[in-house]
């Protein structure tokens, strides 16, 4: 088969050689044989060629409720729909399911003489108990029936098949088609009919893509399906890539033989969002009113980690794709691990806290921007009190992402005290998982509505989750360049200076001082303060105070850098506004080769 061919203007999907769906690639490789932590984990120094990126998020501009469309999954459950347990698929949330027997004894209609004896049978009642299980409470989801799994067409079709429409004879398929139907109506369920997986002219379909016997093929079950359901929802083409000179082709082709589907429908591709703009653009140009757009296979093999899978679904949150399904490169078909989200012996692995964290995602999504090949999507909940975010990476790329959330001066209910809680976790690329690594949990101070989170990539193949709730009981974290003349603010007067991408402090950057006299002031609301400077060989002293007490002298010197170390604590103070000052004295100790001082943050605990 030739790889599907993107528009000039679209970059080619990955990979670089023609694709089999999962179970082709399958059958082919078979042939050859705390206390809140205040401040960020520190993390290993980062890869020369890393890139730092900025994200947004901003929670001033609701939109859509999420629709969880990627919480879907191909052959997710076992043969007879019962596993994986209630408590490790609840918890995901999940919204359509697919599946039709394949690869299970007996090779379905075909294997039975082109007629509905046993391997058929053990085919559709496999997947009619599936769509019971998932269709009902308490997933209401949906379930696209492969109709082509319970012909037979797996991959493992004999070289002499005689597929449907051969020579124009089109008959056996029609009765096929009718036994389909009359199975599912007797079992009073409702699926979605997904008549034939990936026709692309192999595997599947080795009588070529958008052939004359396809198109009989496809009308003959459209016509047939809708005769005998006239309600009955019809989902194609499932090209295995998205294709736009394919599907233009097709919706012309169907259109005009009055066969179009219910649901428009294709596998992988670069970007979901896209994809499903070119896809509404296509279904414009032919005149034919919008329809469902839905995804029944992604992520190719090597992109089937936390950190690929997070910015795909949050892609996804930004598309018209309204359901799309985790594709299966591993234990086909009927294993229940949700497509290997869960290992074999069910457990979860990185990519179901993945999911878990999606699942979070309530409310309405808010607007993002992205960075670096990495994505955010965000969900602002005001019953819950929470914003939750999925930042993903399609890049592979280290570094530092800063996510700046803005906005929020539109959410009071956010705050308490001009600050939010943040935590951040990190879902690194396991099997098993026991469950994501608390890298950051801490109250942020608000400034100018904002506040701005780093997050530091340990591994391209990692996602990461961010929470942000009111601020409660515990430690406000305020980076010294936070400067004001309101709470949680520092105010510098003259001979101060400011240094930034200073590695090793927090936010990364120094206000300093080497002039006796200089003075800083800083204003909190809580009951103590932690105040952090550097400690170093050049490095003076001060003196603080608190509410114009008495003074004490700090002296920073230190042997060796420490660049983000406490040194001075406030005694335990009322609960309420105080004030902190600082003056650099001028001196130094006998050891010490300067009188520099270098402020970095405070922490503000409110007990």
């Amino acid at each position: 088969m030739s790889q599907p061919v993107p528009p000039p203007d679209r970059p080619a999907q990955p990979p670089t050689q023609p694709r089999p769906s999962g179970r082709r690639w399958l059958a082919a490789v078979a042939a050859l044989g705390v206390a809140a932590l205040a401040v960020p984990l520190l993390l290993p120094a980062a890869p020369a060629d890393a890139a730092d990126s900025t994200v947004t998020v901003d929670v001033s501009r609701p939109g859509k409720v999420p629709t969880r469309a990627g919480a879907g999954f191909l052959y997710g459950l076992n043969q007879d729909g019962s596993g994986p347990a209630d408590s490790l698929l609840e918890p995901l949330r999940p919204t359509l399911f697919r599946g039709g027997g394949a690869r299970l004894a007996g090779h379905g209609w075909l294997g039975d003489g082109y007629r509905a004896g046993t391997g058929y049978r053990t085919r559709i009642t496999s997947a009619l108990a599936q769509a019971r299980r998932v269709t009902g409470a308490p997933y209401q989801a949906t379930y696209h029936l492969l109709v082509s799994d319970l012909w037979g067409a797996d991959t493992e079709q004999p070289a002499n098949t005689v597929y449907p429409c051969e020579n124009g004879d089109c008959a056996n398929w029609r009765t096929f088609v009718g036994q389909v139907v009359s199975d599912v109506r007797a079992s009073g369920l409702r699926v979605r009919y997904d008549i034939w997986n990936e026709p692309d002219g192999i595997g599947f379909w080795p009588r070529g893509v958008n052939s004359a016997q396809y198109y009989q093929m496809w009308n003959t079950a459209v016509s047939e399906i809708r005769r005998l359901d006239p309600g009955a929802t019809i989902v194609g083409p499932s090209y295995s890539g998205y294709n736009h000179a394919w599907l233009n082709d097709w919706l012309g082709r169907t259109r005009a033989d009055g066969t179009l589907p219910n649901v428009l429908n294709w596998h992988f591709g670069t970007d979901p969002a896209a994809d499903a703009a070119d896809a509404a653009a296509l279904l414009a140009a032919h005149g034919i009113a919008p329809m469902p757009l839905t995804i029944d296979e992604y992520l190719f093999a090597p992109q089937q980690n936390p950190g690929y899978l997070a910015w795909f679904l949050d892609r996804l949150a930004v598309s018209d794709v309204s359901a799309a399904a985790h594709a299966i490169w591993s234990d086909c078909c009927v294993a229940g691990t949700l497509a290997g989200v869960l290992t074999a012996d069910q457990r979860p692995t990185g990519q179901w806290w993945v999911y878990r964290a999606y699942a979070r995602m309530t409310g309405n999504l808010v607007a993002t921007t992205n960075g670096n090949g990495v994505a955010v999507a965000a969900a602002l909940d005001q019953g819950q009190r929470q914003l939750v975010a999925l930042l993903g990476n399609a890049s592979g790329q280290t570094g530092t992402t800063t996510v700046r959330v803005n906005g929020l001066a539109a959410t009071p209910w956010l705050l308490n005290n001009g600050a939010v809680r943040v935590t951040v976790e990190r879902i690194p690329d396991q099997s098993p998982l026991t469950g994501p690594v608390t890298v950051f949990a801490g109250n942020l101070t608000v400034v100018d509505g904002a506040v701005s989170v780093p997050v530091n990539h340990v591994s391209g193949t990692d996602a990461y989750s961010i929470t942000v709730t009111p601020a409660g009981a515990g430690t406000v974290t305020v980076d010294a360049n936070t400067t004001g003349t309101g709470l949680n603010q520092f105010q510098y007067g003259a001979n101060w200076g400011l240094t930034t991408g200073v590695p090793d402090m927090y936010n990364g950057t120094a206000n300093w001082s080497y002039v006796g006299g200089a003075t800083a002031t800083f204003r909190f609301s809580g009951n103590q303060v932690v105040l952090y400077a550097v400690r170093d060989v050049d490095q003076g002293r001060m003196t603080v105070s608190v509410d114009g007490g008495a003074a004490q002298t700090v002296d920073n010197y230190a042997p060796s850098r420490n660049a983000s170390g406490a040194v001075w604590t406030s005694p335990v103070l009322p609960s309420g506004p105080h004030t902190v000052t600082i003056v650099n004295t001028g001196q130094h100790n006998p050891a010490s080769r300067g009188d520099n001082i270098a402020l970095d943050r405070a922490d503000v605990r409110q007990n």
